[in-house]
């Protein structure tokens, strides 16, 4: 008599019964078995959350029963919120991510994602960069005889030089930091990905000051942590804690801009194209898998780019 192998038998079972909520614990923890970040994991429970709230509403529940046109509805719900572009694409991502996956490990048989086009990446505009004064105005906002503002320093300057996300700065340990070499090893990148970024005079002089004077102190309270960045009860300090912060130090500069963590990442990559940094450099340092992704910068100064060829560029 044939055996139906475990593997086989889960699958047929999860064809005939994938209810919303069971799928997406199970695209969760899919995601996370294949090193997504957490936070692009958080990101997509909250938008993928919105899509399965939109499914209970019109009484489906079972993903086998969502169609092209339930999809098509949904997209043209969203397309009429009034919300940025960019928030409108990462209402659809998760959802085409979730039906690729149930296709991919047979859960499913077709695709109803499938014809539905995500947001154009490339068509995406990028928010308002900061210039170089009033990045400048930002970073001198701290107040340096202050411990805690002495880290937050460090921490900005370490933002801007480098351009790492945010995830990536509060997941550094001090084994991450070479100040003779003037870089830092990002271990834990997007997609699990390595890489080696360098730091600028400033940044790896506030480093060298906030591991020399202030960390010390704050991990009297916890010697056994090893992250980077901690709060002054010796915990690691969290991305919230760094928003806030920012916020308050954008408003105390008169910077009407957005003044986020990914705004440093943001204006790192402009002003080094505006310097005229090869964009391959700019991919790299950035950790972007696809040229695409850094080519959206471009778009920030399209005549600086034009008089960094006409100086560059040899005559022939």
């Amino acid at each position: 008599m044939h055996r139906v192998s475990d593997e086989n038998r889960h699958k047929r079972r999860d064809t005939k019964n994938m209810d919303i909520d069971t799928a997406k614990i199970r695209f969760k923890n899919y995601l996370e078995s294949s090193g997504y970040a957490a936070s692009t994991i958080e990101c997509y429970s909250v938008y993928l959350g919105y899509f399965l709230d939109y499914l209970r509403k019109i009484k489906v529940m079972d993903l086998k029963q969502v169609t092209h046109e339930t999809i098509r509805t949904y997209q043209l719900l969203v397309a009429d919120m009034a919300i940025a572009e960019e928030t409108k694409g990462m209402r659809l991502r998760p959802v085409k991510r979730l039906f690729g996956w149930l296709l991919d490990t047979h859960r499913l048989l077709l695709d109803p994602t499938e014809k539905i086009r995500e947001t154009n990446r490339q068509n995406r505009t990028v928010p308002e960069v900061l210039t170089v004064a009033e990045m400048r105005l930002l970073l001198e906002q701290p107040n340096l005889s202050l411990r805690m503002q002495i880290r937050d320093r460090a921490i900005m300057e370490t933002l801007y030089s480098s351009g790492i996300r945010l995830n990536e700065l509060v997941q550094l340990t001090v084994h991450d930091v070479d100040l003779k070499d003037k870089v830092l090893h990002i271990r834990k990148g997007k997609g699990n990905r390595q890489r080696v970024v360098p730091l600028g005079s400033n940044a790896a002089t506030y480093l060298k000051e906030y591991l020399e004077k202030i960390r010390p102190r704050y991990a009297r309270k916890n010697k056994q942590q090893r992250r980077l960045f901690l709060t002054d009860q010796g915990r690691p300090v969290t991305g919230n804690s760094i928003r806030t912060s920012l916020f308050h130090y954008k408003k105390a500069a008169g910077i009407t801009k957005t003044a986020s963590p990914h705004s440093f990442r943001r204006s790192c990559a402009t002003h080094l194209l505006q310097q005229g940094a090869d964009i391959r450099y700019v991919q790299k340092l950035l950790g972007h898998r696809h040229i695409r992704t850094t080519q959206i910068y471009t778009r920030v100064y399209p005549i600086d780019l034009k008089e960094t060829h006409t100086r560059t560029h040899p005559p022939c």
